[in-house]
């Protein structure tokens, strides 16, 4: 088998990745709008493939490559194992992990909820899944009611209906959107690639006559002239009508029933037509043509069969395809705009260089041809496209329902568009200029600035670079902040109650190169004075008192007093020195031998009456020292 066709589906069970399915073939997937979206497959028994062929069982996912249909997750829901002589083979029926959600089951109910978001109802079903769901366009808020007590998948349609939005699945990521697929310039061609067509067309849900009614019986009878409740459609026949009626229970306002019964009218005043085309896929066989091959389903293609007259614009509404094998796919298309001619009149070939002008009741229409660029210009805007078929420029309506400017590279991806609600400008690739001016903001998700950005202010998440060079640079303008200021010379941080923490090289007059901390109560700074480290403080310095804390210096000596030079250490010397010439207190003298207080021992003292007493001095003895 050719590699290019060759299967690159993977198995994975709940334990990791199998294995690569090469030996898979068919692979086909089905997709439809709001609808099915599902791959099968067929898989041989083969030696030495057990592991894969064992792990084809329901409830494991088949998962495609990045590069082919962007890699998405399906799966396994069914299989029918089959004996065909001595093959064997499984024929596998897996749908995208998307439809998992129909085996979660919302137990709440919302009886009636008036004015209701779509992100807001999205974040219910979301709840207790391992999906996350994303909303792209706008949506206005609906009333809401008898929602819930239902498995989430149905409740999903629920809401994808009342909103009017499309689903767009990406793995485990679902999308509500304003319209699912793209415009790509597909086209599909008679004697190019169109190699059948077939068209249905019926009638059965086709109103030419709409009533219509709102809240409590609302119609539009009586506002701006209208005299009845019903519209009628420029293709209402009174010999052969087709009439109907649409409820809007959520809506109170007459004029907005009107424009709801407009659009309701609008999708039903023709005939139901599809168109069953199957067609070669030529990016298969030409990598040149893989900027306009049809992606997915809801995305817009071109129809052109001369033999048949059939011309059209329309949106491919379900679509199958083989992405592994040279099997072309097959799609059916709805949503019609059939061309007119006006999308033919700035054809030209090669050299002519004529300058072509139309003129209608509607328009003039002028341009000049010097390739074979096409340029298509029609009740839908103008498209120009280069000598390749490859559409560069878009004005008008550049997708369904949606106006404005827009720009393609040869990729077929918009470059430049302009957003028809907000006005705001698009740019997909790098912007380039030699100068300019914005007079507005200018807001970006990433650039590289080679030169020098000038501004008053700058304001971002995030700055990364070798070197920021200004005046001041803080984290915000509030009290709570980080600053570094080159005019007062320092860094410092604010926790917005009074409290702060400065490191800088001048505060005052002889404070310098010094660190400042404080609060409403005191300030205290430790800094270089030239001649040492100094600490000072407005309430004295402490040790901590909420924990055991030490002051540790390496000796005494190096705690000196400035106004005489005297160390602590030489201080507590000399104060240990008397200490220890003093006596000790509770320590006993030992006992002293007799002393004679100066007079000789034996000599005879009288006293005043004559009586005569031998000096024998002061006894020997002790005592204990206080």
């Amino acid at each position: 088998m050719n590699s290019q066709f060759r299967s690159r589906l993977e198995i994975w069970t709940i334990s990791g990745r199998v294995g690569i399915l090469a030996n898979a073939f068919d692979v086909k997937v089905h997709e439809v709008v709001n609808g099915e979206f599902y791959v099968t497959f067929s898989y041989p028994l083969q030696e030495n493939d057990e592991d894969r062929y064992s792990a084809i069982v329901e409830g494991n996912i088949v998962t495609f490559p990045l590069d082919v249909e962007r890699g998405q997750r399906f799966r396994i829901r069914r299989v029918d194992e089959s004996h065909a002589g001595r093959r064997i083979y499984k024929v596998v029926e897996a749908w995208h992990v998307a439809f998992d959600l129909g085996g979660y089951f919302m137990d709440d109910y919302i009886d009636f909820a008036a004015a209701k978001a779509l992100p807001e109802m999205l974040a219910l079903l979301g709840e207790g899944t391992p999906f996350t769901f994303a909303v792209e366009g706008n949506f206005e808020p609906h009333d809401v009611s008898d929602f819930g007590e239902d498995t989430k998948i149905n409740l999903l349609q629920q809401l994808r209906k009342l909103y009017g939005a499309e689903l767009s699945f990406d793995n485990y990521e679902i999308t509500l959107t304003t319209r699912k697929g793209g415009n790509y310039g597909a086209r599909i061609r008679y004697a190019h690639n169109l190699k059948g067509i077939k068209r249905t067309s019926h009638n059965m849900e086709r109103i030419t006559r709409l009533y219509g009614y709102g809240k409590d019986g609302l119609t539009i009878e009586g506002y701006a002239g209208h005299t009845v409740k019903y519209i009628d459609s420029p293709h209402f026949d009174p010999n052969n009508p087709f009439m109907g009626k649409m409820e809007w229970s959520d809506i109170d306002d007459q004029g907005r029933l009107l424009q709801e019964m407009q659009k309701y009218l609008a999708q039903y005043e023709l005939p139901n037509v599809s168109y069953d085309v199957d067609f070669a896929q030529l990016e298969k066989v030409d990598p040149e043509f893989e900027s306009e091959k049809i992606r997915e389903a809801g995305d817009t293609v071109t129809v052109r069969d001369s033999e048949l007259g059939y011309s059209f614009d329309a949106r491919v509404n379900a679509f199958d395809r083989w992405p592994f094998e040279r099997k072309s796919g097959n799609a059916v298309l709805s949503n019609f705009r059939n061309l007119t001619t006006a999308d033919y009149i700035f054809s030209a070939t090669v050299g002519s260089k004529k300058a072509i002008a139309y003129t209608s009741k509607n328009a003039v229409l002028k341009g000049k041809k010097y390739d074979d660029s096409l340029t298509l210009v029609d009740g839908m805007g103008m498209k120009v496209e280069d000598d390749q078929g490859r559409i560069m420029v878009r004005l008008g309506q550049i997708e369904p329902g949606i106006y404005g400017l827009a720009m393609y590279n040869k990729a077929g991806y918009k470059t430049i568009w302009q957003d028809a609600n907000t006005g705001d400008a698009h740019f997909a690739g790098n912007l380039e200029a030699a100068g300019g001016t914005f007079s507005g903001d200018l807001q970006a998700a990433g650039g590289t600035f080679s030169g020098t950005i000038q501004a008053g202010t700058i304001i971002g998440g995030l700055i990364q670079g070798a070197d920021v060079i200004a005046s001041s640079i803080r984290t915000n303008d509030g009290s709570r902040r980080a600053e570094m200021s080159v005019a007062d010379d320092l860094f410092a941080v604010y926790d917005g109650d009074g409290g702060y923490i400065k490191v800088g090289s001048i505060f005052d007059a002889w404070a310098v190169n010094s660190i400042q901390l404080g609060d409403v109560s005191g300030s205290g700074q430790i800094f270089w004075g030239g001649s040492g480290l100094y600490i000072m403080s407005t309430d004295g310095i402490s040790t901590s008192e909420i924990s055991p804390s030490s002051l540790v210096v390496y000796t005494f000596s190096d705690i000196i007093q400035g106004s005489n030079g005297l160390s602590l250490g030489s201080r507590l010397n000399s104060i240990s020195s008397a200490i220890a010439d003093c006596a000790t207190a509770g320590v006993g003298t030992g006992s002293s031998p007799v002393f004679n207080c100066g007079i000789p021992i034996g000599t005879v003292i009288r006293d005043v009456n004559g009586n005569a007493y031998t000096w024998s001095g002061v006894p020997a003895h002790s005592h204990v020292q206080n």
